[in-house]
């Protein structure tokens, strides 16, 4: 951290001890939580399990690093399909193994007699990606937030160029629909990421459902989003 930026940190306890906010420190994991190197995890959490890396689909064991080439007569149906798993990246980030599968069970089937003709980076970023989501949206069900975190403060010690931005924020959610990892994937300034971090462990979603012998089933999933702190 910068000199600046220990200043600024010092600031704000100050701050908050001079206008009455208590001695707790809203940049810090609550009760039960565990913190180190940018994550934050439940006591009793697997952090194996609420933790990955899922930047990309290499990332995630689904693909290899080849670089396709979508030029009429240059690409094979198994790569095109591959070509609409990576536009389907966001998607995919929720439950990689889940999301690979109903994709190979359900959105292969459908894509097996679409023509490779014409402008196909469009037909993937469109007609084909489309097509794709449908088939695995029939069986998989995305996480909603549905409460936000309360209590978030943005001191005014920290409201100035240096120190704005939006800190991103990788969250594992359980099938309860609670958050039980929370990973800092762009951070703005170790005070702001705390306190969105903090603000997040009171976030409640929606959990991701999966159809199972035609009952949807509540199930575990990664959520990504951003808490901005503009000036």
């Amino acid at each position: 951290m910068t000199a600046s930026r220990w200043i600024a940190a010092l600031g704000l306890a100050v701050a908050l001890l001079l206008t009455g906010c208590g001695s707790e420190d809203p940049s810090a994991p609550p009760s039960g939580w565990k913190a180190a190197d940018g994550r934050w995890w439940t006591s009793g959490a697997d952090t194996a399990t609420v933790f990955r890396t899922l930047e990309t689909l290499q990332d995630m064991g689904i693909t290899d690093t080849r670089t396709l080439s979508l030029t009429q007569g240059q690409i094979t149906r198994a790569q095109m399909q591959e070509a609409v798993k990576r536009s389907l990246i966001a998607l995919y980030r929720h439950d990689p193994a889940t999301i690979d599968s109903l994709f190979e069970a359900r959105a292969v089937p459908a894509l097996a007699d679409v023509s490779l003709s014409g402008d196909l980076r469009e037909k993937v970023r469109g007609e084909f990606k489309q097509t794709a989501y449908k088939q695995v949206n029939n069986h998989y069900r995305e996480p909603r937030r549905t409460e936000a975190g309360g209590g978030m403060v943005y001191p005014d010690s920290l409201r100035n160029e240096e120190t704005s931005g939006t800190v991103e924020l990788q969250v594992y959610v359980n099938a309860s629909g609670e958050p039980e990892g929370i990973e800092v994937l762009e951070s703005v300034h170790p005070t702001l990421d705390g306190i969105a971090m903090r603000a997040t462990t009171q976030m409640k979603w929606q959990p991701a459902f999966l159809k199972v012998n035609n009952e949807w089933v509540e199930q575990p999933s990664f959520v990504r989003f951003g808490v901005d702190f503009g000036q």
